[in-house]
């Protein structure tokens, strides 16, 4: 072997050399990338899954805090109806209910409970 022959192999080694490394070197950096664009993907993801579960909690909030002033209308209109009788209730006509309470609970009063205006003859509602 010539000098010339041992220099081509010994640069064609330090070529093969410095690709295996360049490989290794861009092999973890291709990993890293991947993952790396991976995790944006799910943090995209879950931060557009949480967005929806925060408009949808804030909707079920506004759905609790109007049940619960539809029921503390109702619990007043109950208490107000039922002191309205007992005060009322020694009187020969019965009691005298305000309708606007009667109607905040209507739905909950068994229908054979409700009181229908008379009519008369004609159809028209006694006074």
């Amino acid at each position: 072997m010539d000098a010339q022959t041992i220099i081509a192999i010994i640069g064609a080694a330090a070529l093969v050399f410095g690709g295996i490394l360049t490989f290794l070197a861009t092999r973890g950096k291709t990993k890293t990338d991947a993952k790396t664009a991976l995790d944006a993907r799910i943090d995209a993801r879950v931060s557009e899954q949480l967005e929806g579960a925060w408009t949808e909690i804030t909707t079920l909030k506004a759905d609790v805090a109007t049940l619960t002033e539809k029921d503390r209308l109702k619990s007043s209109a109950f208490a107000r109806i039922l002191r309205a009788i007992a005060r009322q209730w020694p009187t020969d006509h019965g009691p005298d209910l305000d309708p606007s309470d009667i109607a905040l609970i209507e739905d909950t009063i068994p229908p054979t409970w409700l009181r229908r205006p008379r009519t008369t003859i004609e159809g028209e509602p006694t006074p």
